[in-house]
């Protein structure tokens, strides 16, 4: 599990570096040379799209999520971990598996089409870039779970 999670901060890494190149070779090209590729400004768009989705899962397995630590510095180890599984449980899950649920026909359609950029003569792959919107949800889902069985084995131990 920690393997997969390494890969997508490492994919996460990679498109953070295309929106940077990509974005600073469009602003040169454009202003210096008088010209731009929509293909390089497709680029970037989709590995910002890929990397925003994907940020949440690695930013969510490493517990560096955004939360409202008002009290929690205040309560014990235990309250706070007791009130991350009910968060988990009552909020993470359900709305993840909707996520899942209702972008699973999006990108069902998407890939039926093999769609791709809505620019005429843009990059091809937007289904790729969907599909996002389903190993978003399904890697929380993933480490959701992974911490309800950490849970449960240590209420049984």
């Amino acid at each position: 599990m920690q393997t997969l999670f390494r890969a997508v901060r490492w994919l996460c890494m990679g498109f953070a570096a295309i929106v940077f190149l990509g974005q600073l070779a469009m602003v040169l090209m454009r202003y210096l040379l008088g010209f731009g590729f929509l293909e390089i400004q497709d680029a970037v768009a989709y590995a910002f799209a890929a990397l925003v989705a994907l940020s949440v899962a690695v930013a969510f397995d490493a517990d560096k999520h955004v939360r409202v630590d008002v009290f929690r510095q205040y309560w014990t180890e235990r309250t706070n971990r007791n009130i991350d599984t009910f968060g988990d449980l009552l909020l993470a899950m359900p709305v993840f598996a909707l996520m899942l649920w209702t972008a699973f026909p999006l990108v069902r359609g998407s890939w039926a089409i093999l769609e791709g950029s809505p620019e005429t003569g843009g990059l091809p792959g937007l289904f790729l870039v969907k599909t996002c919107l389903l190993i978003l949800p399904g890697l929380v889902l993933l480490d959701v779970l992974r911490r309800l069985i950490r849970v449960l084995r240590r209420a049984i131990a």
